[in-house]
C-alpha cells in the first residue's frame, strides 16, 4: 500500500492545446501538488474549464509563443518544478517517490530524470519507451526550450528515479492517441520554427515519411509491438506525409512562416 502524500511543494507546469481528452486524468494525477500552472495555447475545447475545476493557474499564450516559459518558471511559488506535456499521467507510486526525493534530495543532484512509457489505443508502444526525461528540477538549474523540452542551464548532477523502467508505476504514462490525430494545421502552427523556409521537393514529400516509417518500424523496433506498432507507424506516416504536402503547397504559393 502506497501512503498518499498531500500538499506536495512542487509547481507543475502543464502545456495544453485542445487536450481535454486526457486532461482530467493528467490533473487528477497531480492534484496533490500545491500549485498547478496550465499554459493554454488557444484551446477551442473544454481544457480551460477542466483546469479551473482543479484550481489551476491559467496562463494564456498564442501558438508558438514559448518566449516566456522561463519567466513562468521563475515565478512559480515552489523551488521544485515538474514539467508535463498534455496527455501525460503521473502514477501515485511515482508521485510519492518524487515527493520523497524533494524532501531529502541527494547532494548536488538538482535535476531528476523520469522514465516515460507511451500508449496508443491503450496498448504500450515499447519502442517509444524513454529512460531519461528531465522533468523535475530546482528552478535555478534548468530552462525550457521553445518545444517545451527541458535543458540544463547550470552544471548539476542528475538523479534517475528509475533507470531501467522495470518497476511498475515508476514512469510517466504518455497517451499519444490525441497528439497523433491532432489537426495538421495545428501541427504546422506549433512547428513554424522548425519548418520556416524549409526547402521541400516533390521527392522529399514521399521519401521523408517513408524513411521515418522504416526507421520506426524496423530499426527502432515497432515491429515487435505487433499490430499496434504497425498501426501507430502507419498513422504517423499518413500525418507526416500530409504535413510534407502542405508545406510544399505553401512554398509553391510563396507563403512565409513569419513568427
Amino acid at each position: 500500500m502506497v501512503n498518499k502524500k498531500t500538499d506536495i511543494k512542487i509547481s507543475a507546469i502543464v502545456k495544453s492545446q485542445n487536450s481535454d481528452k486526457y486532461l482530467y486524468e493528467t490533473l487528477e494525477s497531480i492534484k496533490d501538488l500545491n500549485e498547478i500552472i496550465l499554459i493554454d495555447y488557444n484551446s477551442s475545447d473544454d481544457s480551460v474549464e477542466i483546469a479551473k475545476e482543479y484550481k489551476a493557474k491559467i496562463i494564456y499564450r498564442d501558438k508558438n509563443d514559448f518566449s516566456d516559459l522561463d519567466f513562468i518558471i521563475s515565478n512559480a511559488q515552489n523551488d521544485w518544478v515538474l514539467v508535463l506535456n498534455q496527455n501525460e499521467i503521473v502514477p501515485l507510486n511515482l508521485l510519492n517517490q518524487i515527493a520523497n526525493y524533494i524532501e531529502n534530495p541527494k547532494k548536488n543532484k538538482n535535476v531528476v530524470s523520469i522514465g516515460k512509457k507511451s500508449f496508443y489505443l491503450n496498448k504500450e508502444i515499447k519502442f517509444l519507451k524513454e529512460k531519461r526525461n528531465l522533468r523535475l528540477f530546482l528552478k535555478d538549474f534548468c530552462t525550457l526550450e521553445y518545444d517545451f523540452s527541458t535543458k540544463l542551464k547550470q552544471k548539476t548532477k542528475i538523479h534517475c528515479i528509475n533507470k531501467n523502467l522495470k518497476k511498475k508505476n515508476e514512469y510517466i504514462l504518455n497517451f499519444i492517441d490525441n497528439n497523433i490525430s491532432r489537426n495538421i494545421e495545428e501541427i504546422i502552427e506549433q512547428n513554424k520554427n522548425l519548418i520556416k523556409n524549409s526547402p521541400k521537393t516533390r521527392a522529399s514529400i514521399v521519401l521523408g515519411p517513408v524513411l521515418k516509417f522504416l526507421k520506426n518500424y524496423f530499426i527502432k523496433g515497432a515491429i515487435f509491438d505487433g499490430k499496434y506498432g504497425f498501426l501507430f507507424c502507419k498513422l504517423k506516416y499518413i500525418k507526416d506525409f500530409t504535413l510534407e504536402v502542405m508545406i510544399l503547397e505553401r512554398n509553391f504559393k510563396g507563403e512565409k512562416y513569419d513568427i
